[in-house]
């Protein structure tokens, strides 16, 4: 049977922010006296000190208490760790990941400390001489500390055996994460799921849906948490990178590409940071996490759909209902999201064409985008239409909206299905690229012939 380190500093994450106030610490409580037989045969209180309740049932959750033994009281522990040959009693040891941490509160700073033990934690990481461990009962509440190697206060440390390597770091260089990527880098989404997924259509679906989650910013924090927290979207990529705000997996604000919010998928997301030693805020680690999601058999539908689908607006829809989920799913938004898609469709894999000049140096090409989006969909409009008549391409629906270029009779537009309607005339939104100029906006379909 394996024994890993990381097993064992991942249960206690995921019980970070459980506090007596809110009465989710007794789950701890209620894991540990599911154990049988309870250490002496005492069953624990919710009113009783819990550090080492909290040490034990992570052995219990791991399924690891034949080298993390239970217990309630921190001094009977380290008997049992030392009745194992596994006590470390030595104040200056450099702990590794998934060590057990005892305290004395006592402690004179005179020599090795050999007092009571007080307080019991798991060390989650060494950075340098910095220690970082989480601790049960810590102000009431499950989280970290941070202290110097050979500190005071340091009683000794329990030495599970563990079979997985040593994750101590002496050099905090060597463990600087991957930075967070602060701006948006659409090419580099796009790019990156077109390897994944091998269908346009399912990327550039998907990649609409993130853009209305988050922007395609990957440290995008929701707007109320910002708020909220008063922090920006990069300080609280810090806090939570640093470990300085420690309820990132339970505080319900979406955050990231997909805007994460619900805790066990921020908590996998948080792991997988952590796993490739990566800013939660990376854009490249995030796109990794969401086809990793993408691939659970939770998602099987979704994926499947987005590599085989047959238009934007199918991959966007399946995207937006099962795997986003937002709580307005309506038409509206759906042609929202599948109109955000077909813009990175049309920019990285659709082309144009016009019978007027257009370009082929896609270097020089400036986009002209109507501020605007259609408000309805049919596949069947889909196509190319010619203009019948000089006709204005305006900024939205409708021949009160500004003009943002004039097409002349003949010209070729492409439409991908969306339109709005206007006192019953429906206007297509069309694409064209003329004279080095990519346009797309709204054309009146009456002068519209499709071929």
């Amino acid at each position: 049977m394996s024994y890993l380190r990381s097993k064992v500093v991942a249960q206690a994450k995921a019980w970070l922010g459980y506090k007596e106030s809110d009465g989710t610490y007794k789950e701890i409580i209620d894991v540990y006296n599911s154990h049988k037989p309870l250490a002496r045969g005492y069953t624990m209180k919710y009113t009783d000190a819990w550090c080492a309740t909290f040490v034990s049932a992570v052995a219990i959750k791991c399924g690891y208490t034949d080298i993390m033994p239970t217990e309630c009281g921190c001094e009977k522990m380290i008997d049992l760790y030392q009745a194992l040959g596994c006590w470390k009693e030595d104040d200056s040891y450099v702990p590794n990941a998934g060590d057990v941490i005892f305290y004395d509160w006592e402690d004179s700073s005179s020599g090795d400390n050999t007092g009571h033990a007080d307080h019991v934690g798991i060390v989650e990481k060494v950075s340098g001489s910095t220690i970082t461990v989480i601790e049960g009962n810590y102000s009431n509440s499950v989280k970290r500390r941070t202290l110097q190697v050979n500190g005071k206060y340091i009683r000794g440390f329990g030495l599970p055996k563990h079979t997985d390597s040593t994750t101590t770091t002496t050099s905090s260089s060597t463990t600087k994460k991957t930075a967070a990527t602060t701006t948006a880098k659409p090419e580099t989404v796009w790019n990156y799921l077109l390897g994944k997924i091998g269908n346009a259509y399912g990327v550039a679906g998907l990649m609409g849906n993130l853009y209305a989650e988050s922007a395609l910013l990957s440290v995008n924090l929701q707007n109320t948490g910002n708020t909220k927290l008063g922090m920006t979207d990069a300080e609280y990529t810090e806090a939570v990178d640093d470990g300085s705000y420690s309820n990132f997996v339970k505080d319900g604000y979406g955050y990231g590409l997909a805007q994460w919010t619900y805790y066990t998928r921020k908590q996998a997301l948080l792991d997988y940071a952590e796993e490739q030693n990566a800013s939660v805020g990376n854009l490249e680690m995030q796109l990794d996490y969401i086809y990793k999601e993408l691939s659970k058999s939770t998602y099987k539908t979704v994926l499947s759909t987005l590599k085989n689908a047959t238009s934007v607006k199918e991959a966007s829809d399946i995207v937006l209902t099962k795997y986003e989920k937002p709580a307005d799913q309506s038409d509206a938004v759906k042609t929202k999201r599948a109109t955000y898609g077909q813009e990175y469709y049309d920019k990285y894999a659709g082309t144009s064409s016009s019978g007027t000049s257009t370009t082929t140096d896609t270097s020089t090409v400036i986009e002209k985008k109507a501020t605007e989006s259609a408000k309805a969909y049919d596949k069947s409009l889909a196509g190319t239409y010619v203009i019948t008549g000089n006709l204005n391409m305006r900024n939205g629906a409708g021949t009160g909206k500004s003009i943002l270029t004039v097409l002349p009779k003949g010209t070729s537009v492409k439409n991908y299905g969306y339109y709005t309607m206007v006192n019953s005339v429906r206007w297509y939104s069309v694409q064209v690229t003329v004279d080095n100029v990519k346009y797309t906006g709204f054309c009146c379909g009456t002068y519209l012939k499709k071929q």
